[in-house]
């Protein structure tokens, strides 16, 4: 099934998950970026619901099973296909938390992490556009013969949606800019301005407004 909502292109290792063969079969593997020279590869045998959702797309994709995927703010999971489209697999509601060195590493908010602290959790996540001036938030949707703009204030109404980006662009600047959602509903926001590490930008609360989820099976 192709997804009809918004499917990632992000290009960096660190911004996707993989399904990948570990020693005692698949596994989910996170690249975990320490550093601008340092990268940890994590991963967690504890979701083979998730593997095999993943593994059936990728089977019916490529022939075989692996290979990198997404799991966005509704909890879907979309498997990037060459067309820049993606393939849905499912719905996933269970966190993926990596260990390292006694540390747990997922895509919750630390307790005590305040907007405009230092992200530490992966970079995985859905790449939105926080407009300048913070007015608005936006995605692009690439099609096989066109690209699609939408803005949140499409769907909501004006005000509600310019108070969540006024918010977003307190924190990330009033120039707007990337900005990154994860299956959590974290928001954070790559380096920029001279800063090499990742901002955290806060929540999207259950009152604030936000893109319908795409009609597909397994939503409430």
């Amino acid at each position: 099934m192709i997804y009809p909502g918004l499917c990632p292109s992000n290009v960096s290792k660190d911004a996707k998950y993989s399904v990948v063969s570990g020693e005692n079969g698949y596994e989910v593997r996170l690249i975990y970026r320490l550093s601008s020279r340092e990268m940890l590869l994590l991963t967690t045998d504890a979701h083979d619901e998730l593997v095999e959702m993943v593994n059936a797309v990728k089977k019916d994709l490529f022939g075989q099973p692996g290979g990198a995927f997404y799991i966005n703010e509704f909890h879907d999971v979309l498997v990037p296909a060459p067309d820049k489209r993606c393939h849905f697999a499912g719905v996933y509601e269970d966190r993926l938390v990596f260990d390292f060195e006694g540390s747990t590493i997922g895509p919750d908010a630390p307790a005590g992490l305040e907007p405009g602290d230092e992200w530490p959790g992966p970079h995985v996540g859905i790449r939105y556009t926080l407009t300048a001036g913070g007015r608005d938030i936006r995605y692009e949707k690439t099609m096989p013969d066109r690209i699609l703009r939408e803005h949140l204030s499409d769907y909501v109404d004006p005000d509600e949606a310019t108070s969540l980006a006024s918010r977003l662009a307190a924190v990330r600047g009033a120039e707007g800019g990337r900005i990154y959602i994860n299956e959590a509903s974290e928001f954070f926001a790559p380096p920029s301005g001279g800063r090499s590490e990742f901002l955290y930008l806060g929540p999207l609360g259950e009152n604030d407004p936000w893109f319908p989820a795409p009609d597909v099976p397994g939503h409430p």
